[in-house]
């Protein structure tokens, strides 16, 4: 098949339906999306439920974008739709429930259907390279089709949250922690991811961009107008293009320079189409990445210097006890079981820690930050 490298990109400084409609309309219809249905398929939708957090901020994919994929498709005849997604934490019909009230999805129920199904199915694909087998929650598994549906942030250990990662949320509940500890560091965590992409392989990628997030995202950050909605068929190259938008070299985003090491991104070839890309200041990474200086090395240096500094400095998260709730999602989400509540407070073990940063995605008070100590 040949690389298409396809991006379009939609101007739309905000959260309103007919403006989205439109939108979907238009980059659909370059992306070829309607080639792609047929009579009595099952459609998923994959959006970013990380945490039960409201539309504006900025941490879920917002829900009239939920909305305007689902009147396109439902123009179209398409009525089995699905909206599925693990978010972090366990994996229960009352959190699913909850968190569709708070991140108002509440409102599309006469529409699609908002996943209670807390089972899941085991994938193979034997061309995986780090990760050949994934337990999928099963409305994934089942699926004819997958929309992702992302949000735009920035990520404390992956630097960029958009397309690729989003996937990570169709591994259920606490199965995800467990990837976290098996795959421990950087860059195998991000061929994890990849091989996790390749294998539920969405046919077409939405990426809320219309406010985004800047600083400690993935859910401790700042809202960022981007104003822009973002579609492809091709995740990568979507990722690849949105990160440059970000101001982030891609080269420095583990799952991005995965993707180019393994040839599923050509970067000279991917095209943009719609409206301009926009011309942003770059965006705030979290602190445990801004602190890194090698990106603004020239190319010769930045390998040796990153080696350096991986030897030198480690990231690793920080609990504010004063503020502290004792309410024990950190302990929870944490892969290697370093975190302890003692006295109605967090503890964290960093002899132990991998600084994977689950726990600052999870808290809901925002008590965690990241810091770096010299090892």
């Amino acid at each position: 098949m040949e690389y298409s490298g396809l991006v379009t990109v939609s101007r739309v400084e905000k959260y309103d339906p007919a403006m989205l409609r439109k939108a979907i309309d238009r980059q659909f219809a370059l992306l070829g999306v309607e080639e792609l249905l047929r009579p009595g398929m099952k459609v998923v939708f994959k959006p970013n439920l990380l945490a039960a957090r409201k539309p504006e901020q900025a941490v879920t994919t917002h829900p009239m974008v939920v909305e305007a994929a689902a009147d396109w498709f439902l123009a179209r005849g398409i009525t089995d739709i699905t909206l599925a997604d693990s978010p972090g934490g366990l994996y229960t019909e009352g959190l699913l429930k909850g968190i569709y009230q708070t991140c108002g999805l509440r409102q599309l129920e006469d529409r699609i259907k908002l996943n209670t199904d807390v089972t899941w199915v085991a994938k193979s694909r034997e061309a995986g390279k780090y990760c050949k087998s994934f337990n999928l929650i099963r409305p994934i598994a089942q699926a004819d089709l997958v929309v992702n549906l992302a949000k735009v942030k920035t990520h404390g250990m992956t630097t960029l949250s958009a397309g690729m990662k989003n996937l990570f949320g169709c591994v259920p509940g606490l199965q995800k922690p467990e990837l976290h500890y098996r795959y421990p560091n950087q860059q195998a965590f991000a061929g994890m991811l990849v091989d996790l992409d390749e294998l539920v392989a969405p046919a077409v990628t939405v990426l809320d961009g219309i406010v985004a997030m800047e600083g400690d995202g993935p859910s401790s950050g700042t809202p960022r107008q981007m104003g822009c909605l973002f579609a492809a068929r091709d995740l990568y190259a979507q990722d690849w293009a949105v990160a440059q938008a970000m101001g982030l070299e891609p080269d420095t985003v583990p799952m991005l320079k995965e993707a180019l090491e393994r040839g599923l991104v050509c970067p000279e070839k991917i095209r943009l189409e719609g409206d301009p890309m926009p011309q942003l200041e770059p965006f705030r990474l979290p602190r445990g990445i801004s602190l890194d200086f090698v990106s603004k090395l020239p190319p010769v240096f930045r390998r040796p210097a990153r080696a350096l500094m991986d030897r030198i400095l480690r990231p690793t998260p920080k609990i504010d006890l004063g503020r502290c709730v004792g309410c024990g999602k950190c302990a929870e989400s944490c892969p290697p079981h370093t975190i302890e509540i003692r006295q109605g407070k967090a503890h964290i073990n960093l002899k132990n820690c991998i600084s994977c940063f689950c726990c600052q995605e999870m808290c809901p008070v925002h008590v965690i930050s990241v810091r770096r100590i010299v090892k």
